[in-house]
């Protein structure tokens, strides 16, 4: 996935400089460091996530604090970032919007949601987001460290929770033609993303393996980057033409899951007035809701 993320951005100019990759074992810093040479490694040594594991289980939610306490470390640091996950394919680069020098928020995510009328609108995805570094993001980063040591719970359920009750930090979201989930693919496919997260394809293998099906998979035999599949992958983005038809009446696990769970998520934001009280604190039950092997 890696490889992958890396083939991708590097046909947009400026990307790669801008990328400090995190590694928590040496097979991971050893093989980025021989294939990408250029790329700056930020090396935190982790056995406790050395094993493969899946969502919902004890060591994702290891990732959700090493996360967290990485966002707090560079405010403590005052240094402003941008955190983005490797399973995100690029049709152009988001850092040419300059969001960065947008000073009416102090922090803008990625969102969920199948769009603007989506009950999903504004609650925090989490793949793609920017954080200025002040002393809101400072505190917002202390209580989320503190809650995902204690409590068992997405990091995007505390993040969506702080953002809607909290007076501070101020909280922005990234449009959808801008930053999509999945969802995009199985929809009519307009108005293309700069930025398609690919998080939930997987169905008896990888999720590269997936992902491959629907041509997001650059990576050579040989380990070299197929450039020809990277601008076709672009060019069926911009012309509405990612073959998914197969598989929408036949959705993959990974995507039965996460419909299901929109499903009753939905139903639930949906219920009069209850379901406008239920909107800052129902994503803090996203293990309890969701369905997992």
């Amino acid at each position: 996935m890696t490889d992958n993320f890396l083939c991708n951005t590097g046909t947009l100019e400026g990307a790669h400089e801008r990328f400090v990759f995190v590694t928590l074992d040496e097979i991971a810093r050893d093989s980025i460091s021989r294939r990408w040479p250029n790329i700056q490694i930020f090396h935190w040594p982790t056995p406790s996530l050395y094993k493969p594991f899946s969502f919902a289980e004890g060591a994702y939610q290891t990732i959700y604090l090493l996360r967290s306490n990485l966002a707090l470390a560079l405010i403590k640091k005052g240094k402003s970032f941008w955190m983005m996950q490797q399973d995100t394919f690029w049709r152009k680069s988001i850092f040419d919007l300059n969001y960065e020098d947008d000073m009416s928020y102090d922090a803008i995510f990625d969102q969920l949601g199948d769009g603007d009328d989506s009950l999903r609108k504004e609650w925090v995805n989490g793949a793609n987001w920017f954080i200025r570094a002040n002393n809101a993001t400072q505190f917002f980063f202390e209580r989320l460290s503190e809650k995902l040591a204690h409590w068992y719970t997405p990091d995007v359920g505390i993040m969506i929770h702080q953002c809607n009750t909290w007076d501070k930090p101020k909280c922005a979201y990234i449009p959808y033609n801008v930053t999509y989930s999945w969802e995009w693919m199985f929809s009519d496919q307009s108005n293309p993303p700069y930025l398609l997260q690919l998080d939930c394809e997987t169905n008896g293998g990888t999720k590269l393996m997936q992902l491959g099906r629907y041509g997001f998979h650059f990576v050579n035999p040989d380990g070299t980057c197929n450039n020809d599949k990277i601008a076709s992958a672009k060019s069926r983005m911009e012309n509405g033409t990612v073959e998914v038809q197969m598989t929408k009446t036949l959705p993959s696990w990974g995507r039965l899951q996460f419909k299901l769970y929109w499903y009753i998520t939905e139903y639930l934001l949906w219920i009069p007035i209850l379901g406008e009280y239920m909107r800052p604190y129902l994503a803090l039950a996203g293990f309890i809701l969701m369905i997992t092997i």
